[in-house]
């Protein structure tokens, strides 16, 4: 298993990146700082050596000589700054002293000094020449020309640069040091949060405090908090449609029990018929009950919101659903109508959904309009929103109960239609869930209900 890197060794990393850059760049540079005060240094001693060399130069009778002692030479050649070695040349380029096989000095301008590097005996070294008057002489210029290895000048400049460039690794090193404790004293109130969260109970989806965290996290903790809140509501939606099923289902149960239990005890094959009857309509009933909570369970909204997709014609949605419904109508006496809109218009919705929202619209409609009565199903549409309505002219929802019977499982009393209230808030669940609005209005003749579902239009 790949090991994953912590964020505290993951900031240390980006962090040396960019200081192993700057070390590295302040070493290149500092190398040519060094360099140059190396060679300043040691090219003003190449020249003092040589202005030694020539105060010792001297015209007698007609010769040039240098009275150099031996001793010296010597000193000067055995010095701990390298290999040293001259040679000074008269006013026609003639030997006068030192290494004869000394390459010919480059011309050095008139009261200046020349430096260059060079190779003699198979070694770098660094030559420095010198024009210098000859006294007791008519204006004739001596040249002397000094050299020394360059090994003493690269030993020095790279003990320079190590002892420059060491403490700027352990200032580096120092940092790091630094940053790794800092990240971890920044990240301390996580480890806290950490370990808050492993001592909360499953149950325990209250927000996370925000009290303690660096502004950096608050956004992760506040859409934690979000997240954790969303669920909240999703569990308090289950567990009251669990305790709402329980509830509900209990009760057909224990009648269908009683009932089978009464028809064991019973010998009359009429009162036995009778009984299975009974039993028959009950269990349909408790049928029609759980197909209903199971459509509320779907219907209710989930942690996220549904990504609605599917592209539906409303139109041809609600004539298939409609004809559906008419044996139903029929048997009830009830004149069922459909009444399209002429601009066909679209939404975007889940097909089975809106199809279940419409279908306990109709239903509901449908079993508590009187026989002879009307049911309409009709499409409209204006320039943001399309509607369907649900009409029939039965006895109507008094005002008060109107918001009331939206609520699961609340019933109107004294209507004597068999039901389990949960029609009417299912199809609210999938109205909300769709971004809809839905209201139950009087007719206008005050007969009647009409059910009004607003969704937004797709253009």
């Amino acid at each position: 298993m790949k090991t994953q890197k912590t964020l505290r060794l993951k900031v240390l990393t980006w962090v040396s990146i960019p200081l192993s850059i700057l070390w590295l760049v302040s070493a290149y540079s500092d190398y040519f700082i060094a360099k140059q005060y190396v060679n300043v240094a040691y090219d003003r001693a190449l020249l003092e050596s040589a202005l030694d060399i020539g105060r010792q130069v001297r015209f007698f009778r007609g010769h040039i000589n240098v009275d150099l002692p031996d001793v010296a030479i010597k000193m000067l050649r055995s010095r701990e700054s390298g290999q040293f070695f001259y040679l000074v040349t008269g006013p026609h380029n003639e030997y006068v002293s030192g290494e004869s096989d000394l390459n010919p000095s480059r011309i050095a301008p008139s009261g200046q000094a020349l430096y260059y590097n060079d190779n003699y005996r198979g070694q770098n070294v660094r030559v420095a020449v010198i024009n210098l008057p000859l006294e007791a002489s008519h204006g004739d210029m001596v040249s002397v020309q000094v050299a020394e290895t360059l090994s003493p000048r690269i030993d020095l400049l790279r003990e320079v640069l190590l002892r420059m460039a060491l403490p700027q690794a352990l200032l580096a090193l120092l940092a790091g040091a630094v940053i790794w404790f800092s990240v971890g004293r920044g990240l301390a109130p996580l480890t806290t949060l950490s370990r808050e969260i492993e001592k909360r109970s499953d149950r325990d989806l209250s927000g996370l405090s925000i009290d303690q965290v660096p502004a950096e996290v608050r956004p992760l903790i506040e859409s934690t908090n979000s997240l954790l809140q969303r669920l909240n509501e999703v569990f308090i939606v289950q567990r009251r449609f669990i305790a709402d099923a329980a509830h509900q289902l209990r009760t057909p149960i224990a009648g269908l029990r009683t009932q089978t239990e009464l028809a064991q005890r019973q010998t009359n094959p009429e009162e036995v018929a009778q009984t299975l009857l009974q039993i028959q309509s009950a269990a349909e009933r408790t049928t029609h009950l759980i197909n209903q909570l199971l459509s509320l369970a779907r219907a209710e909204p989930s942690a996220e919101n549904p990504k609605l997709k599917e592209k539906l014609a409303l139109n041809v949605l609600a004539r298939e659903v409609t004809a559906d419904f008419v044996p139903l109508a029929i048997s009830h006496g009830i004149d069922l109508g459909f009444e399209p809109c002429l601009e066909d218009p679209l939404m975007r919705g889940e097909d089975f959904l809106i199809r279940e929202m419409l279908s306990n619209l109709i239903d509901n409609a449908i079993r508590y309009t009187p026989n002879g009565g009307q049911v309409t199903v009709r499409i409209s549409q204006n320039v943001s929103h399309l509607f369907l309505t649900v009409e029939d002219n039965g006895p109507g929802i008094p005002e008060a109960e109107r918001e009331a019977v939206l609520e699961r499982f609340h019933r109107i009393l004294g209507t004597g239609v068999e039901g389990a209230g949960l029609g009417l808030s299912i199809a609210r669940e999938i109205v909300i869930r769709h971004q809809g609005e839905i209201r139950l209005l009087p007719q206008t003749q005050h007969l009647g209900t009409v059910a009004q579902i607003k969704f937004p239009l797709l253009v």
